[in-house]
């Protein structure tokens, strides 16, 4: 496909708001041209103009009525419900809308305001140093993936390219086989990929997460690329914005371990059990077993310290807060005692352990000062 062109709005007009165009144009995987807002202050005549233009997407800042010299009077929020009104009533092409802010106003303002994270497919920061490759690269795949949509009708099973979907949890998946009750808009499909699948360990994970349920440490394990690119390259998934956000099939990589193990269960070895295993099946050699996060003793992993990103078991982690209930098929996200409690990783952005965790964290607190006293 040709370069997609995004449509950026912002109130401000400064040197930050032309380097972010630059940063992004740079990288030359898609061109992004900043609207002057100035010319365009009342809705209705923003709209228009969004009517008329042919883009592949749109990046809005979160403040447009903020204190910008070109402010509005009106919200991203409330233009991007328009947008994604107008699109349902195939008014206008779908497309990615993408949010862009600093973290403070991402954290005061996006966060608590619940009913708007729909309307957005992605955002990023306004920070000293944004990485304009990996951001310009979601951006593609997500008007990408918008365009494919948009092509044709699409089924669920082409959106997840995995033609047996009995293998996995039904609810994921089963709202989107009800033939004739309901017509899904590319959007509806994209909340459900980067919401449902992407954000939460469950039926798909990351890399690290993927590492740590093979009891691999990434960073000492020369091998890693070459498991992960030759070895697991079956379990990887390909279906929508797969090439923006990399992600593996849980149950599939559970599948292949079966095969290489003769059936002994992944979860129930420890990581150098897990690392003979696979060495001994693949021929990789200089794959290095993973070791426990301070205070922590167990290497049974299955997900990761989400402030360290390094493996850990569960029955040793802390279970995450998180303002959004999890869906069925959704796992917790975890910290280590370490990170949380003792580094305090991440509090300024809202790591911190849920509520339920505080039994858990006095009893490790108790053990720590009974150990120290011996």
């Amino acid at each position: 496909m040709s370069k997609p062109k995004f449509l950026y709005i912002d109130d401000e007009n400064d040197e930050s708001v032309e380097a972010i165009v630059a940063g992004f144009n740079d990288q030359g995987q898609i061109e992004v041209v900043l609207h002057p807002l100035d010319e365009t202050k009342d809705f209705e005549s923003l709209k228009k103009v969004l009517l008329n233009s042919k883009i592949d997407g749109l990046i809005l800042d979160l403040r447009l009525d903020g204190e910008g010299p070109n402010r509005v009077e009106f919200s991203a929020a409330t233009l991007a419900q328009d947008i994604r009104t107008l699109s349902s009533r195939n008014e206008l092409n779908s497309y990615p809308i993408i949010l862009c802010s600093t973290e403070p106003n991402i954290r005061e303002t996006y966060n608590v305001d619940k009913s708007s994270h729909d309307l957005f497919d992605y955002k990023f920061e306004k920070s000293a140093e944004p990485d304009y490759t990996k951001f310009s690269q979601k951006l593609f795949s997500l008007s990408d993936g918008y365009t494919w949509l948009g092509a044709e009708k699409r089924n669920i099973n082409s959106v997840l390219d995995r033609e047996n979907l009995d293998e996995i949890d039904a609810r994921i998946y089963s709202r989107f086989e009800i033939e004739g009750e309901e017509e899904f808009t590319p959007n509806d499909y994209a909340k459900f990929i980067i919401n449902d699948l992407y954000h939460h360990p469950g039926a798909l994970i990351k890399e690290r997460v993927l590492a740590a349920r093979l009891g691999i440490d990434i960073a000492n394990s020369k091998d890693w690329n070459k498991l992960r690119d030759d070895f697991l390259i079956s379990s990887k998934f390909t279906g929508l914005f797969g090439n923006g956000w990399t992600r593996w099939w849980a149950d599939k990589v559970i599948t292949l371990f079966n095969e290489w193990s003769d059936q002994e269960y992944l979860a129930s070895l420890n990581a150098k059990q897990r690392v003979q295993i696979i060495s001994e099946k693949t021929g990789l050699i200089e794959l290095v077993a993973a070791e426990p996060i301070k205070r922590c003793s167990s290497t049974e992993f299955w997900t990761i310290c989400e402030g360290l990103k390094l493996p850990i078991d569960p029955l040793e982690g802390l279970i995450i807060y998180e303002r959004k209930e999890l869906k069925p098929w959704q796992e917790n996200k975890y910290i280590s005692f370490h990170a949380a409690e003792e580094e305090r990783i991440g509090r300024n952005i809202g790591l911190r352990p849920h509520p339920s965790e505080e039994d858990k964290i006095s009893e490790i607190k108790e053990s720590i000062t009974k150990d120290a006293g011996k």
